[in-house]
């Protein structure tokens, strides 16, 4: 400090410092890396939830489209419905798309780190390859989960899967996953190699300095952009219902009026946005270019959706991708995508309610919901296809249900409403949901008639049809088991053949062995070919001339085992009460609501929760909490949050030990 000639003491003193400081630095730094990994994947486990209601809403819109035609809706009516129906299918296209585009460029984050020559057009396909049957698609992404396993960026110990390589399914790999509706997710990032890199996403999406903005991050703050104006055009963009005086208007809401703000988005800041948000609105409800029951939530999606070109950062101004992504640790730039996901996710579901809302049906009094499947017919013949519709009935128990029916005659069901002659009809009165017993002889039958349903208290009949056939015996298979064959699975199945002794049956398998059938008629169909898709199982019957007779061969599909959820406190997720939290130690996993009782027991966890606002992990390595844990979740404050990931199950039966997708994210109340 004074300017003289250190020495060698001196020296050795100062070096010890840095290194002192490199190591406290480095600490820090692992703290908050793995904050950012446990706030992704609450995140990720909120998306899920998310998706899943709006996959609810998707059904309870179509519901109401079917409720209206099953109801007689007239045709301008059923006209008007399609329209918002098909707006909402665009809504959960433009969704999902703009959803895989920000989770593809996470990935290409990620992977780029690993390998600097990763171009992002290694990307395209993931959708199209989940989406479509497109197999050059398909080879395309398993090329690409096979550059994942082989970068060497996450880590693998003797007990997790080697991901990619020991299946078949070609979404099945370490850094991301597929679901059912074609949404694309970042798994735990907790074995990624390169959690700390920062100048990944500085290099791809920040860039070089403010004047140079990286390619990719322009392009994600465009496609948010359109995303934002494209949703709005969609939910605002509609004619109107007919006004009493017969006018009908045709709302076309203006996107261009509204741009992203040149001011910084400070709190002040935001509701000066809100303000001119809200004197554009207000000019385009009075021109009649905006429906007033879509301005609330037109709104919300502009003050929630639009993104400043600049933010303040450390008391400097930042464009805003660059003070996103700017240094910023990789696993931080993956919070802050899967957080915009989270957004757009809320915002989808502000547009589908929305647009649901526009779809009135009328309303019945139920009080009761039973599941119903029928067909045309109830009988085909070898190499035809059974047409089943399988769906929820709901009905009024407490009223008496009244049907009126002729066998083999339809000259009555086709006369308008008005001719009809019902008292020529056979008549059933009875409890709502009961049976109506029908016979007939061999050969092809036409049951019709009317059911009697009030509407606002008027008695309407609504006719019926329904075709059925008397045929000679057959045989049939089913498995017990959910109709599928589960690999490494003892499945049982039951078979039965009418006109044929139960000693002069016989079960055979391809592609599975099979033994049986026990005391109580169950035969056991074991698949033990982990790469089989398909089974075969064939019965055969003896008849009274001693001929054997193949009667029916059944393909079943094959499937590995479904893996199990993991439970504390019988909550896989959610709220849960903090008393409930504290006298409960183990962790357990099953299959829940599954038929197959497939025994697994947790072997080992991890636990995630703050000491003193700042997170900390801690593991057990059997299906109890430690007394440290116990300690821990003690000392949670209200509306706290626990955590635990990285759990790993083991099939009793099998002895197969293996890691949860997914963990239990509880929120203590």
């Amino acid at each position: 400090m004074g300017g003289g000639k250190e020495t060698p003491r001196q020296k050795m003193i100062g070096l010890m410092y840095l290194v002192l400081m490199a190591l406290l630095a480095m600490n820090v730094s692992k703290e908050i890396i793995n904050a950012f990994i446990t706030l992704n994947n609450k995140l990720e486990s909120s998306i899920e939830q998310v998706e899943s209601f709006n996959v609810g809403l998707d059904e309870e819109f179509a519901t109401k489209v079917a409720t209206l035609k099953a109801t007689g809706a007239p045709p301008e009516e059923l006209q008007r419905v399609a329209f918002h129906k098909g707006t909402n299918d665009e809504i959960v296209e433009l969704t999902r798309h703009i959803c895989n585009d920000v989770v593809k460029r996470n990935l290409y984050l990620l992977i780029s780190a690993g390998d600097k020559n990763t171009q992002f057009s290694e990307f395209d396909d993931i959708e199209e390859a989940v989406l479509t049957d497109n197999q050059e698609a398909k080879k395309r992404l398993s090329e690409l989960v096979n550059k994942v396993n082989d970068l060497g960026i996450i880590a693998v110990d003797e007990h997790h899967e080697l991901h990619g390589h020991e299946t078949e399914d070609i979404y099945h790999n370490p850094l991301f996953h597929i679901d059912d509706e074609g949404y694309i997710h970042i798994r735990d990032l907790s074995t990624y190699t390169k959690k700390d890199d920062y100048d990944t996403p500085t290099r791809l999406l920040a860039g070089p300095n403010f004047k140079e903005i990286a390619p990719e991050g322009m392009h994600l703050m465009d496609n948010l952009h359109h995303f934002r104006n494209g949703l709005i055009a969609l939910i605002a963009n509609h004619p109107s219902d007919t006004m009493e005086d017969g006018t009908v208007y045709q709302y076309k809401f203006d996107t261009t009026l509204i741009e992203d703000p040149d001011f910084l988005i400070t709190e002040s800041d935001r509701d000066a946005f809100a303000e001119i948000v809200d004197s554009i609105i207000n000019f385009e409800l009075e021109e009649n270019k905006l429906d007033p029951l879509d301005a609330e939530t037109v709104r919300n999606i502009y003050v929630r959706m639009t993104i400043p070109k600049k933010v303040l950062n450390h008391g400097e101004e930042y464009p805003w991708i660059f003070g996103q992504f700017d240094h910023a640790p990789i696993v931080a730039a993956t919070a802050v995508m899967t957080s915009v996901r989270s957004d757009i996710l809320q915002v989808q579901t502000l547009a589908s309610q929305l647009v649901s809302s526009r779809v009135k049906v009328q309303a019945f009094n139920f009080n009761k919901i039973d599941p119903l499947a029928f067909s045309a017919t109830s009988y085909i013949n070898q190499g035809d296809s059974l047409g089943l519709r399988v769906m929820i009935a709901a009905y009024d128990s407490s009223e008496a249900m009244e049907l009126k029916y002729w066998l083999d005659d339809t000259s009555q069901y086709r006369k308008p409403e008005s001719e009809q002659d019902l008292t020529t009809m056979q008549t059933f009165k009875g409890k709502a949901g009961q049976k109506v017993s029908i016979t007939g002889s061999v050969g092809d039958h036409i049951l019709s008639g009317f059911i009697a349903i009030k509407e606002k208290g008027v008695k309407k009949w609504k006719p019926w049809k329904f075709n059925y056939s008397v045929g000679a015996p057959n045989a049939a298979v089913s498995a017990a088991d959910l109709q599928v064959l589960y690999i490494g699975w003892d499945n049982k199945i039951k078979v039965s053949a009418s006109g044929y002794k139960p000693e002069s049956i016989r079960l055979v398998g391809r592609g599975c062995s099979v033994r049986g059938p026990d005391s109580k008629g169950f035969y056991i169909a074991k698949v033990t070919n982990p790469k089989l898709k398909k089974a075969s199982l064939i019965v055969t019957g003896i008849d009274d001339k001693g001929k054997t007779n193949e009667l029916t061969n059944e393909t079943f599909r094959v499937f590995p085992l479904p893996k199990p959820t993991a439970y504390f406190a019988g909550k896989a997720g959610g709220n849960l009460k903090k008393a409930n939290a504290v006298s409960y130690s183990t962790l357990k996993a099953s299959l829940g609501d599954s038929p197959l009782d497939v025994p697994y027991e947790v072997v080992s966890f991890t636990m995630f929760t703050t000491k003193g606002g700042a997170p900390i992990e801690l593991n057990s390595k059997t299906n109890r909490l430690t007394k440290t844990m116990k300690a821990a979740v003690k000392k949670i404050p209200k509306n706290g949050s626990l955590t635990f990931t990285r759990v790993k199950v083991k099939n009793l039966k099998s002895g197969r030990i293996f890691q949860l997708e997914s963990g239990i994210v509880l929120k203590l109340i």
